[in-house]
């Protein structure tokens, strides 16, 4: 099982954290590490997960957080 970090540039409004948080929980994925501050943008936060998973899991969380309105930008690092 391979580490994963997710960089995700996100809207920097209340709830956002939240339905991030929630999406993994629903699916079942397990956040080992979570940093979120301040952009170089105004109004964007960038938010940094670590998780562990095998590639269809990460595919699956990425696809997923695609579809949340309030995610901007992500990128995708193995640890």
């Amino acid at each position: 099982m391979n580490t994963h970090t997710i960089s995700m540039l996100v809207n920097n409004h209340p709830g956002v954290l939240q339905r991030v948080a929630g999406l993994f929980s629903r699916r079942g994925f397990n956040i080992e590490s979570l940093s979120v501050g301040q952009s170089e943008e105004p109004g964007l936060s960038r938010m940094i997960i670590v998780t562990a998973g095998d590639d269809k899991t990460l595919e699956q969380i990425t696809r997923q957080l695609n579809k949340l309105i309030d995610v901007i930008q992500i990128a995708v690092a193995v640890i």
